[in-house]
């Protein structure tokens, strides 16, 4: 609770100016914090039916309550509810023993507000209030202005009267049926029925000089059902409250009028909203829920601390014209004789008002296909075309791509034999060292057999013998495939093995060059996935290169250095560096075009292929400039863990 609602009650006392001055010097310190805060306490609400809550009409009543204080004070409030049921229980000593079982079921709980719901509540607690809630302020709601009236109520009692009103709906009965003759009010025999049916007696009065009126309020159920099924014609009956018949059997209020209806021979009006639905033709109807959204704004001020005596009762005037369009063509009634601003509910939409949207929707849809259909019985023929077009378009790349492709793999081809006739002296010496040994070799083992046999050198001889022509296998077995026109397939490879493989090639060469190679393996070295004819190759073309850099400068180490090493956990990188002559900052990028050399007699083809190799196989290859002097190339592949969980390679797709 706030600070301004704790201060309420005593500021009442003062005149109006210091009052709202001293509420907020009480806000203004409390915001700055010279006072302690006042923390919201929980408040309990006590809500007490004269008949069972869930009744619709005390249903709505108490949904309207509930949410009007919900939305003031949210979860700080606790609602006990009672339904003291004194319609059902008239006999025996119940109003004698619920009294005491409320006194108890109460005793040390603290109740804030006590709601009474509709008169019998009312009367209940104005009689019982000092045993069972005294000084605790009591918030009346549904209780018919008429009964307060010469009746002095406690100080700290206040509510919502509502004037209950039967004429306008008989007004509205006559007016929608001019030829009625007859008006057959029902009522019960509880306590209730009898106050509205006074309330009624009175309010009909004036209507008795235009009909003739009958009241069926004494009557057991199955009388009354059996004489409203034969009702004279040109009759009306009106619905009041039913919650006892004749023979003191207690009923549902809704129900009975249910019952009523469903054997009726002439239409049902009624004067609350709440009945509407049951089969009722509707009238000036009262909005219940209303009542109960009032009742919980008058029981806010009070929860905050305003005193009841400072709040008057307040008359709730919520009658609206009301009816069930079914029932109005259930009896034929002319729904232009309605009142003005009439609420008709239940209401069946024709075809096109329930339906429009849809209609609109298909004839839309037909038209948007009628138009459709005819673009493309136009456009077919164009469409065909264009597709005829794009078919032989994409042919005519397709070849160009092979044609390409196959231009690639012979450029590819012509300069792994250009290769080899650069390298053909090399490879004779590599290849006439062994064969020569393996002559050699032979002579010495026959001449060895002649003068001996069993002289044990001539396997020594031998065992030469053999290790020579393996090693000339192995020489032809690389220039086989290095040299092959197709390309090899995709296998899984060791780069270490592959540069291995390539020194061993050009061994002789870098001898007879005079070159010094320093070769650092990685140990921990992934594989790759690639075709290894074409990757000796691109090594081949570096080691060459950088054999022609050195040469050029003339001067100088003539050193190259290989190294393997694992650039991240996805690609595997070489390093090829020379200590030759290089070139400028500017000339990096371009040396890996194509017909773009250095020397006079190159064709600038080797660098532009390699980069070709290396970028089919998913990789890169760049040149950086040595601090000192020659160049670096660097060379990045995937390795082929990581290859396995993407794309696979594309290295065969494109050798050039």
């Amino acid at each position: 609770m706030d600070v301004e609602a704790q201060i309420a009650p005593a500021a009442t006392a003062w005149p109006r100016g210091p009052r709202r001055f001293v509420a907020a010097a009480f806000l203004v310190l409390a915001v700055l914090g010279l006072i302690p805060s006042v923390g919201s306490a929980t408040q309990n609400v006590l809500l007490v039916f004269d008949e069972d809550k869930d009744l619709p009409g005390l249903a709505a009543i108490n949904r309207g309550l509930r949410e009007g204080l919900r939305a003031e004070f949210k979860d700080d409030l606790v609602f006990y509810i009672e339904s003291l049921q004194l319609s059902q229980f008239r006999e025996g000593n119940f109003h004698g023993i619920l009294p005491d079982y409320l006194q108890r079921k109460y005793q040390g709980r603290t109740i804030d507000l006590v709601v009474a719901v509709m008169e019998p509540s009312l009367d209940f607690l104005l009689q019982h209030r000092d045993t069972l809630f005294s000084g605790v302020p009591i918030l009346f709601c549904g209780v018919d202005s008429m009964d307060l009236e010469g009746r002095k109520l406690p100080a700290d009692v206040t509510g919502v009267t509502m004037k209950r009103a039967f004429a306008p709906t008989m007004e509205i009965a006559l007016d929608l049926q001019p030829d009625t003759r007859h008006v057959y009010v029902i009522g019960g025999s509880s306590r209730f029925d009898q106050k509205m049916q006074a309330i009624a007696r009175r309010d009909l009065q004036s209507l008795g000089q235009r009909t003739s009126i009958t009241w069926l309020t004494s009557l057991p159920m199955d009388e009354l059902l059996g004489q409203v099924s034969n009702l004279p014609r040109h009759s009306v009956i009106l619905y009041l409250t039913l919650f006892t018949d004749g023979a003191g059997r207690p009923f549902v209020t809704h129900d009975a009028l249910r019952r009523i209806n469903q054997v009726a021979n002439a239409p049902v009006y009624v004067s609350v909203d709440q009945y509407l639905g049951t089969g009722a033709v509707g009238g000036s109807v009262y909005s219940v829920h209303s009542l109960g959204r009032e009742a919980a704004r008058l029981g806010a001020r009070i929860l905050r601390g305003e005193p009841p005596s400072a709040i008057s009762p307040v008359a709730l005037s919520a009658y609206v014209p009301m009816f069930d369009w079914r029932q109005l063509r259930r009896w034929h009634l002319d729904s232009a004789r309605l009142p003005v601003n009439s609420t008709v509910q239940f209401r069946a939409l024709t075809v096109w008002q329930s339906y429009k949207w849809y209609i609109l929707g298909g004839v839309t849809l037909l038209l948007l296909q009628t138009a459709l259909v005819i673009g493309l019985l136009v456009n077919r023929a164009q469409r065909r075309r264009a597709e005829q077009a794009r078919l032989e378009s994409e042919e005519r790349r397709r070849r160009a791509e092979e044609d390409v492709q196959r231009q690639r793999d012979q450029l590819a081809h012509a300069l792994r034999l250009t290769t080899l006739g650069e390298l053909t002296a090399s490879i004779s010496h590599e290849l006439n060292q062994p064969l020569t040994a393996i002559a050699a070799n032979a002579q010495a083992a026959q001449k060895l057999l002649e003068m001996d046999p069993e002289n044990p050198d001539v396997d020594e001889a031998l065992e030469d013998l053999v290790s020579d022509s393996i090693r000339a296998a192995e020489i032809i077995r690389r220039l086989q495939a290095l040299f092959r026109k197709k390309p090899g397939a995709q296998a899984v490879l060791d780069l270490n093995a592959v540069i291995e493989d390539v020194l061993h090639l050009l061994a002789s060469d870098l001898r007879n060059r005079q070159m010094r190679v320093h070769f650092v393996r990685s140990n921990s070295l992934p594989k790759v996935m690639g075709d290894g004819i074409q990757l000796r190759q691109v090594i081949i073309n570096l080691l060459r290169n950088a054999e022609d850099a050195i040469a050029q400068a003339g001067y100088g180490p003539r050193e190259i250095r290989i190294a393997t090493n694992e650039s991240d956990e996805a690609r595997v990188g070489i390093e090829i560096r020379d200590s030759g002559s290089g070139v400028a900052e500017e000339e990096l990028e371009r040396i890996f075009e194509h017909f773009v050399s250095s020397k006079a007699e190159g064709l600038g083809m080797g660098l532009a292929i390699s980069r070709s190799i290396i970028e089919a196989h998913g990789g890169r290859i760049w040149a950086t400039r040595n601090e000192d002097r020659g160049l670096t190339l660097h060379l990045h592949l995937p390795a082929f863990i990581q290859m396995q969980q993407t794309e696979p390679a594309r290295a065969g797709a494109a050798t050039a």
